[in-house]
């Protein structure tokens, strides 16, 4: 068989996006598909879809540009008509910042048809949409998704072109679709001092071979590719090699203490939009960073250790990842684990202590083999069993000969990994992405929120002077600072009320009163009174329609106001 040399990444991709362009105008926004993984222009094409279908709903603009000049999307969610955007409460979402985690996508694509399509059904999205903002952003790395899931190519995040074993070259050497099959797969090649042997169980099973073990057929193992670069080794250089989830500013590492941390802090035109982004809205309460695989929760810390977090914010965190678990069945663990092998420069810790709110990274898809032999471990037989019950024997590329231009004949053959391990096979693709939106929905929920309960007027001098007295709540559950660090570090001003006067001149109380952080109905007691702040203003009249605006300005709570007629 003659070997297929891949078409260079830029290539590739301007030719595939392209063809999906075309093809993305073809799904019905209103009618998703959700057994399939949308590449960009589909998933562009549903937010276009969405924000002509829902415009009061809805807002949709991009944050920035790939190196490519590909958009950065963000849906805005919330209902137009009770309020601006900046002026409520907010959650941010995201998915696909690794290129191959294509499910983070489809949970955030997914999440905002839920919240859109359900908001005339169910009182409790119309209750969220209508006093909180929700930014959804599903396609982080659109250009390294679509590299992923449009051609046999395997990276880990962005496709900037970059020299991973410092030969002076870059992407030189990747993987290569030998067999032609769309996939990379893996290339078992006779070698009398091979390390491992084909199974006698079944045939499609690479087992390690015994020590001292003599008189068998014997193999090395490769990933499916050829030496591009004549350099002895076989896809040491791949496509990219900037990990941008480590290229964060907080604890950020060089390539030597973290590999894939890039140049410098925000050198990826992502990362940086992202924290631009993030920065701008200083409403948002949350992050919400999607991943895959594993089925189950990365909580903070992420590059610091636990005990450097107070107490306060260690039961916050545990208190919302106990959430997840309930909702989702799965498990929760810490993203840091250990001191010398811990990541550097990660979201969700700069989210924390730079922005001073809770972040996690969900894992989607794990889980999903059983034992099925009983032996008290899921082993590759089981796995193989799983795919030939479940998959009709797809998700395994059975080996075949291909001829080799170092080796002579191989086999190549194997999981199509993308579609089994990193993602769910595309059938099984609704149900996973559903089991995430009650939790998804509880973060967004838990988020402070101010109102003003009433505000009073009594008579002091008939025509002259009144008193305003008026009560400040937060009806949420979180407090106004949502965590102790960002008090610490003070991240954001203290909740403050603002009195703007019509034909009136205050005589008592202050134009701008400081009110402090708010407690939520979590830690204000069963009182409510620590959720609760008093303001009150003599005001002496001036003229006919005499009125006041009050002013409640929160960080993180909300802007509310009313206007109060004085006479």
């Amino acid at each position: 068989m003659n070997i297929r040399k891949p078409l260079t990444c830029g290539l590739a991709l301007a030719l595939l996006l392209l063809t999906h362009t075309s093809q993305a105008q073809s799904e019905d926004p209103m009618n998703p598909q959700w057994d399939k993984f949308h590449s960009t222009a589909d998933a562009h094409a549903l937010l276009e879809g969405w924000a002509k279908a829902f415009p009061n709903l809805t807002k949709l603009y991009s944050i920035g540009k790939t190196l490519k000049g590909t958009d950065l999307m963000v849906l805005e969610i919330s209902n137009k008509s009770t309020g601006k955007s900046e002026t409520k409460p907010a959650y941010y979402y995201d998915g696909n910042i690794h290129a191959g985690e294509l499910t983070g996508a489809e949970v955030a694509l997914h999440y905002a048809w839920h919240l859109l399509s359900n908001y005339d059904k169910s009182d409790r999205i119309k209750k969220l949409l209508d006093t909180r903002v929700l930014y959804v952003r599903p396609k982080f790395n659109p250009d390294g998704a679509d590299l992923a899931l449009l051609t046999p190519t395997n990276l880990r995040s962005t496709p900037r072109p970059y020299d991973q074993d410092q030969d002076g070259l870059l992407d030189e050497d990747p993987g290569n679709d030998l067999n032609g099959d769309g996939i990379i797969t893996q290339m078992r090649v006779k070698n009398a001092n091979g390390k491992f042997k084909i199974s006698t169980k079944d045939a499609r099973v690479m087992e390690p071979r015994a020590m001292g073990e003599t008189g068998g057929t014997y193999y090395d193992i490769y990933g499916e590719g050829i030496d591009d670069d004549k350099d002895g080794k076989i896809n040491e250089d791949g496509v990219g090699g900037i990990d941008m989830n480590r290229n964060f500013p907080r604890n950020w590492g060089l390539e030597i203490e973290q590999l894939g941390a890039g140049p410098f802090p925000l050198s990826e035109p992502e990362t940086r939009a992202t924290i631009d982004f993030l920065d701008s809205k200083r409403h948002i309460g949350g992050v919400f960073h999607g991943h895959t695989s594993g089925g189950f929760l990365f909580r903070l810390p992420s590059t610091t250790n636990w005990d450097n977090f107070n107490m306060s914010d260690q039961r916050l965190i545990m208190e919302l990842s106990n959430m997840y678990n309930t909702t989702t069945g799965q498990r929760v663990i810490p993203s840091y684990s250990n001191p010398r092998l811990h990541r550097h420069g990660t979201l969700i810790s700069w989210s924390y202590w730079d922005f001073g709110v809770v972040a996690y990274v969900p894992e989607f898809w794990g889980g999903f083999v059983q034992d099925y032999d009983g032996d008290g471990r899921v082993s590759e037989y089981d796995r193989l069993t799983w795919n030939d019950r479940e998959l009709n024997g797809e998700g395994y590329v059975n080996w075949t000969s291909v001829n080799h231009p170092d080796f002579g004949t191989v086999e190549v053959g194997g999981w199509n990994r993308k579609f089994t391990f990193q993602n769910p096979p595309p059938k099984m693709l609704k149900a996973e992405i559903e089991k995430y939106v009650e939790w998804m929905l509880y973060l967004a929920e838990t988020g402070p929120m101010l109102v003003i309960n009433n505000a009073e007027t009594a008579v002091v001098e008939k025509g002259k002077v009144v008193r305003l007295d008026a009560e400040v709540q937060n009806v949420g559950y979180l407090p106004t600072n949502i965590t102790q660090r960002s008090i610490e570090m003070k991240l954001y001003q203290p909740d403050r009320a603002i009195i703007e006067l019509t034909n009136a001149e205050l005589v008592s109380g202050k134009h701008r009163t400081d009110l402090g952080h708010i407690m939520g109905s979590r830690d204000s007691g069963q009182s409510g009174a620590d959720s609760k702040r008093q303001v009150s203003y003599g005001i002496k009249i001036t003229g006919r329609n005499a009125s006041a605006k009050l002013i409640i300005h929160s960080d993180k709570g909300g802007i509310v106001e009313k206007v109060i007629k004085l006479n």
